[in-house]
């Protein structure tokens, strides 16, 4: 359907959850369902971004940024993020890094509409910051709670914009004639408002009643709503340089809301702008920074490249990770995703999969998968063990690392069976067995398919050094 046709709050919403952002959806509502669950909240999180190696790879920019790191060592892992910072901040940063990412994909947009995008973009970020920094005195989950309110509380607006084409720009034509109510010609044209459409997003992703309370009763003088509605002013006005006499207004407010004196105020709003400007070049958005320093250079932002080169490194502090993970006692899905990043990071690996047996001990089913498409693995693939003499059954009775060179090659067509064939997508993999003692209780499987780089000799051997070190850390655990 063509974006001229649609008209109402549930048809953008659709199109936008299904067609747009589905990504960006996705991530939202699993770890709105991962903060619902106490117990799983910081072993499940790992496993929730790990498929995105994108999302990773910000995750540990901003989580090692001069704002959250704080004088500590350098976090190597999501998982040892998610322990240092908590789930709560983790978790903003999640969604902060997928919408920035998702919402500047799209190149089909217009010269002006990109610049709307930025604006909104910014105003949204910034304002997320000051509204945490105006409640610092209450409980970190109502801080993160309003920071999400916050940044989130113009999605509708930013999302639209964020598609492009001709009735983007149709309606930025309309908007800067400046004729009129904006926002009747916003329903005119689209059948329905931003802030319902906002509304209507944040139903469907279940993103808590304080997003939507603030939107649908912004007048409620809770300080949590007070907080989003002051910041959301304040940096809207910075981000589209109003009269001086706007922005003291806001100031007045924060600082009665903050109970503080004018100038020490002042004095944490500069702060956070500069924290604002920092994190937004970690989270690769550093075109934002020209809207909120007006000395920032803007610079367009480039996708980055989520394929890792092996970097021995990396390799030695994540496998010291492990020896100390296991020293502790740490849990299993702890070990099992510091073991996945460092195939990623370190070894350069594209796709990671930890395949386990399933409660017969008679199938193998992947449970930690990370690469690209990770849902389609999870549920179309099973192993039946015994039945065929694969690769995969040697690997796990005999327990031999395996490097399959070509799978096309007549010495593995035999081994490999069609379900195989389809997952390694006819190019070269290693698999290993997991061992906890003497017994076999999974596979480790790694390629690079969605690259299509070639394996090599070093590249075996560092991934045969990972897999027997998780497996002796497990061990380890088991003994303890």
């Amino acid at each position: 359907m063509k974006s001229d046709n649609i008209k109402g709050t549930e048809a953008w919403v659709e199109k936008i959850n299904k067609h747009e952002l589905p990504a960006f959806a996705a991530t939202v509502r699993n770890l709105e369902k991962l903060a619902d669950d106490d117990t799983a909240s910081l072993p499940s999180l790992g496993k929730s971004v790990l498929h995105d190696q994108g999302l990773t790879t910000k995750i540990l920019k901003v989580a090692n940024s001069v704002t959250y790191r704080a004088g500590r060592n350098r976090v190597t892992t999501v998982s040892r993020a998610a322990v240092i910072l908590g789930f709560d901040t983790i978790k903003h940063i999640c969604i902060t890094a997928k919408m920035i990412d998702s919402m500047l994909r799209n190149k089909d947009i217009s010269e002006n509409v990109y610049e709307r995008l930025l604006k909104l973009l910014a105003k949204s970020f910034h304002s997320a910051m000051v509204a945490r920094m105006l409640i610092g005195d209450r409980a970190e989950e109502t801080q993160e709670e309003v920071y999400i309110a916050t940044l989130l509380h113009e999605l509708g607006e930013i999302a639209f914009w964020s598609i492009g084409g001709e009735i983007t720009e149709k309606l930025d034509a309309a908007l800067r004639e400046k004729s009129g109510n904006p926002q009747d010609t916003v329903k005119e044209m689209l059948g329905t408002t931003f802030d319902q459409i906002s509304i209507g997003l944040a139903s469907t992703w279940n993103m808590g009643e304080l997003l939507i309370r603030s939107i649908e009763d912004p007048g409620r003088r809770t300080p949590e709503m007070r907080a989003i509605g002051l910041a959301s002013d304040y940096s809207k006005g910075i981000v589209n340089k109003a009269p001086r006499a706007d922005i003291a207004k806001c100031v007045d407010g924060m600082s009665e809301l903050a109970d503080l004196p004018v100038r020490a105020l002042k004095e944490r709003l500069k702060k956070c702008t500069e924290q604002s400007v920092e994190l937004a070049v970690s989270y690769g958005a550093k075109e934002l920074t020209e809207y909120l320093d007006p000395n920032a250079e803007p610079e367009k932002v480039e996708q980055e490249e989520v394929f890792h080169q092996p970097d021995e490194m990396v390799q030695l502090k994540l496998l010291r990770e492990l020896t100390q993970f296991a020293s502790e006692g740490a849990e299993l899905n702890l070990l099992i995703n510091t073991t996945i990043e460092g195939l990623h990071r370190g070894v350069g690996m594209d796709r990671v999969i930890v395949f386990m047996l399933n409660q017969s001990r008679n199938k193998l089913l992947p449970r930690f998968v990370s690469c690209q498409n990770a849902d389609r693995i999870e549920t179309g693939f099973v192993h039946p063990l015994g039945i065929n003499k694969t690769v995969f059954d040697e690997s796990f009775k005999e327990h031999q690392q395996t490097w399959v060179t070509d799978p096309a090659a007549k010495e593995w067509r035999s081994r490999l069976t069609p379900a195989m064939q389809n997952l390694c997508q006819g190019l070269a993999f290693f698999v290993a067995p997991i061992m906890v003692g003497r017994k076999c209780i999974g596979l480790l499987y790694v390629d690079r398919a969605e690259s299509q780089r070639l394996l090599k000799s070093e590249d075996f051997d560092a991934f045969r050094h990972f897999a027997g070190q998780m497996s002796l850390c497990l061990s380890t655990r088991i003994t303890k």
